[in-house]
């Protein structure tokens, strides 16, 4: 092809055709300039049909994050209210004479467990730390899921505070063989019977007047406050994430 438009371009130079030469030079260079032009625009509608599978993409993605976290803070306001549940018939117990020690520090185990709500944020971090925030071309949407990012990173920095200032609480013991460590039976199972009878053993649990009991007493109600209050954070996230929810599945990912 270059070697045709050569060889027309030579046979109006030797037939002295200069200005039918400059016109065709002419036309050739428009020629070029159109076939750059197409081949741009063929990229740029091919980058745009590209970008917007990848949005695409990423809504789907997100939507799933956002499913998941649902069923997780249901999940999780659900064993908070259980153990809501074991502190309350703990003071019950407590409170009710003669009671078994072992029992209520084994329940009281349970009670105070602590289950860490880790929601999935996958592809917002990923749609954020690559930079392709920008491929979101839903406006409302971009900026109700970066609102919501913000939201849930309190809430998750709320939920820390109160969980480490609760285990600070409980683990504040003078000595966590007189409150009766070693009565958990997971770990009165491994230290066995001779070293179990090393130990020191107060009936406290039967002592309403007994520091120990007091503390113990006070430390129940702390906890209960503290799971209160993080179903009450879980249960106002929940609520704040429903209307991107609701932006996200009107995507009608498949």
């Amino acid at each position: 092809m270059i070697k045709f438009f050569r060889k027309i371009r030579y046979d109006l130079i030797e037939n002295h055709k200069t200005g039918k030469y400059f016109k065709y030079a002419i036309g050739e260079i428009v020629l070029v300039v159109i076939g750059i032009l197409i081949a741009l625009q063929i990229n740029n509608w091919n980058e745009n049909r590209k970008n917007k599978i990848t949005e695409a993409d990423y809504y789907c993605r997100i939507l799933d994050d956002f499913l998941i976290n649902e069923k997780l803070i249901d999940e999780t306001i659900e064993i908070t209210s259980y153990k809501v549940d074991v502190c309350k018939q703990i003071i019950v117990d407590l409170n009710t004479f003669p009671n078994n020690k072992s029992k209520i520090l084994n329940n009281f185990l349970i009670g105070i467990r602590q289950n860490v709500f880790v929601p999935s944020m996958v592809a917002f971090k990923d749609l954020s730390s690559s930079g392709n925030l920008h491929l979101l071309k839903d406006i409302e949407l971009k900026n109700r899921l970066i609102e919501h990012s913000t939201y849930l990173d309190n809430t998750l920095n709320l939920l820390a505070e109160n969980r480490n200032e609760n285990i600070k609480r409980l683990g504040n013991l003078e000595s966590v063989t007189a409150f009766g460590f070693q009565e958990f039976d997971y770990l009165e199972a491994e230290l066995g019977k001779e070293i179990i009878s090393f130990l020191p053993s107060t009936n406290w649990t039967n002592e309403p007047k007994n520091p120990e009991f007091l503390k113990f007493q006070d430390n129940l109600i702390y906890n209960i406050t503290m799971f209160l209050r993080q179903i009450q954070h879980l249960s106002a996230l929940k609520i704040e994430l429903q209307e991107p929810l609701k932006l996200l599945k009107d995507k009608k990912c498949t």
